[in-house]
C-alpha cells in the first residue's frame, strides 16, 4: 500500500511544510541502516509477558478483554509481521498512530514518540525518540521497546527490518492513503497492541459520524476551493492527499484535483484563472486570514472579495488518525455553514 496522506503527520514549517523535505526521508533511510533485515516473522522483541494491559485515555479505554496472541498482520509495506505477545513498551514515530494508541486505550504503554507528536497532552511527558531527520534506534532500544510504529514515504522493507534488528522491537509500518483507510488502520493498531475491541468501537463511531456528515451535505452545491499547504513558494493539496479526500467528503471541489501530485507546487496565475469561491490554508503553514487577504495578487479573488478565506487546524486533515472525521467536518462547516446552523469552528471570513 503506497503511503500518501500521512505526509505531514506533524506540523509543517511556516515557509515550506515538512512534507516536502525529501532530504529528511533520505536521512531516515540512513538511520534504518543499509544491511538486510531479519525475518519479520520471528518473535524477537515481541514482549516479555502475554498479560493484558489496561488502557489510558481515549474513547473505548479501559481493561482489555483477553487478547489473543500471537497475531500476524500485514502492514503498509505488505510485510507479514508476527507479534508473539502483547506489547508492553510501545514507541511511535507517527503522530496519528500515537493519537490512535491513546484513543484505543493503550496510551499508558507508549514509552517513545516523535518530536512532531503533540496530541493528546499526555504525549508531552513521553520520551522523544526521533524526528523527520532520523529515528533514534539506540534510544528506542534502551527503552526496551517491544513495538515500533513507523510511517515514511521512503521506507522500504529492508530499511524497516534493519531498524527492527537494531532496536529489538517489531516494526509495523502504517501508511493509509485515504480517509477510509485511516479509519481502517485504527483497527490494525488495536489488533497489534491487543486492544481490538476498543479499536473496533472507535472505528464504528467514526464511520457513523462520517455517514452522518455526508448525509448533511448530500445534494448541496459543491463549491470550488483552494487549499494552501505552504506559501512562498506556494504549495497545495492535490490528488492522493488526505486534504483532497476530505474536501470531496465535505462536499467541495478542489481546483487542484487534477494537479497530478499529492502536494504540488502551484502558480498564483492558475489560482487567479480558476478563481475559487473558497480559499483555505493550514494554520501550521503560518498563514493568517489577514495575511492572505493582503497579498496584492489576491485582491481580485472571489474568495477574498466575499470574505471566504479561512485558516483551519490542518492536523485534523493531514493526520490520518481518530480525529480525521473532525477534519472533514471542519472543511464542511466552512463551505456549507447552512448545513450546520451557521456554527463554524474555524477561524476566517
Amino acid at each position: 500500500m503506497r503511503r500518501v496522506g500521512e505526509r505531514p503527520n506533524a506540523k509543517p514549517g511556516a515557509t515550506l511544510p515538512a512534507i516536502f523535505v525529501v532530504a529528511a526521508m533520505v536521512l531516515v533511510a540512513a538511520a534504518c541502516g543499509q544491511g538486510s533485515g531479519g525475518d519479520s516473522n520471528d518473535d524477537s522483541g515481541s514482549g516479555s509477558s502475554g498479560a493484558t494491559s489496561g488502557g489510558s485515555g481515549g474513547a473505548g479505554g479501559g481493561t482489555t478483554a483477553s487478547a489473543s496472541f500471537p497475531v500476524t498482520i500485514e502492514d503498509s509495506l505488505d510485510r507479514q509481521v508476527r507479534i508473539g505477545q502483547e506489547p508492553e513498551e510501545i514507541a511511535s514515530m507517527v503522530p496519528s498512530v500515537t493519537e490512535t494508541l491513546f484513543e484505543v486505550g493503550a496510551g499508558d504503554r507508549v514509552v517513545g514518540v516523535s518530536e512532531a507528536g503533540d496530541y493528546p497532552e499526555e504525549v508531552e511527558s513521553i520520551e522523544e525518540v526521533g524526528n523527520y531527520n532520523e529515528v533514534n534506534a539506540e534510544k528506542i532500544a534502551s527503552l526496551q521497546t517491544d513495538l515500533l510504529f513507523l510511517s515514511y514515504d521512503s521506507t522500504t522493507e529492508d530499511q524497516a527490518e534493519s531498524l527492527q534488528d537494531r532496536t529489538g522491537a517489531k516494526v509495523v509500518v502504517i501508511n493509509p492513503t485515504s480517509v477510509d483507510e485511516a479509519i481502517q488502520s485504527i483497527g490494525t493498531v488495536g489488533e497489534v497492541v491487543g486492544n481490538e475491541d476498543q479499536a473496533e468501537a472507535v472505528e464504528e463511531r467514526l464511520r457513523s459520524e462520517l455517514d452522518d456528515l455526508r448525509s448533511e451535505v448530500e445534494g448541496l452545491p459543491e463549491p470550488e476551493m483552494f487549499y494552501e499547504v505552504g506559501y512562498d513558494p506556494l504549495f497545495t493539496a492535490g490528488p492522493g492527499s488526505f486534504v483532497n479526500d476530505a474536501i470531496n467528503l465535505a462536499g467541495g471541489e478542489n481546483i487542484a484535483a487534477d494537479a497530478g501530485q499529492a502536494y504540488p507546487q502551484y502558480s498564483v496565475e492558475k489560482i487567479l484563472e480558476d478563481d475559487p469561491r473558497y480559499y483555505l490554508a493550514g494554520e501550521s503553514s503560518g498563514a493568517t486570514v489577514k495575511g492572505i487577504k493582503s497579498r496584492q495578487q489576491y485582491s481580485s479573488l472571489t474568495a477574498v472579495e466575499q470574505d471566504k478565506v479561512f485558516v483551519i487546524n490542518d492536523d485534523l486533515v493531514t493526520r490520518p488518525g481518530p480525529r480525521i472525521v473532525d477534519g472533514v467536518r471542519e472543511i464542511a462547516e466552512v463551505i456549507h455553514p447552512e448545513a450546520f446552523d451557521g456554527e463554524s469552528t474555524t477561524g476566517g471570513g
